[in-house]
């Protein structure tokens, strides 16, 4: 029984080490990420209604949407994975926006007013 005991230890402890040690392999790889869309992006948005947009991509590929519309801004978050693909994009007012920095432009939607918009690079 006490050996038992003792080898279901270390399994245990060797399981734990291997956690922490993915973990930290984990964070390094996300401190030295840097997304290849990283930059300003400026451009419009069109359809239902129309307004600029001004698309900041941080080094982790997070998103920072600024939407400028009748002398109004507003500001969300999202996020851009590898691929370019836009996500979680939506503001306080329900603005959606989603599509492919690859592409340069994509859709929105708020309510039932909608349309597309397009950016390049600075």
């Amino acid at each position: 029984m006490k050996r038992l005991t003792f080898l279901l230890i270390i399994v245990f402890c060797f399981t734990g080490c291997q956690r922490i040690i993915e973990q930290h392999q984990f964070n390094t790889e996300l401190r030295n990420y840097t997304s290849p869309y990283q930059g300003n992006w400026y451009g419009v948005y069109t359809g239902s209604d129309n307004g600029q947009l001004q698309i900041t991509v941080y080094k982790a590929g997070n998103i920072e949407v600024r939407r400028i519309f009748n002398n109004v801004s507003e500001t969300f978050y999202g996020l851009v994975y590898n691929n370019g693909i836009i996500m979680f994009t939506y503001s306080n007012s329900g603005f959606y926006l989603s599509g492919d920095l690859n592409a340069k432009s994509g859709t929105w939607k708020q309510g039932s007013l909608n349309g597309s918009w397009s950016v390049t690079k600075q």
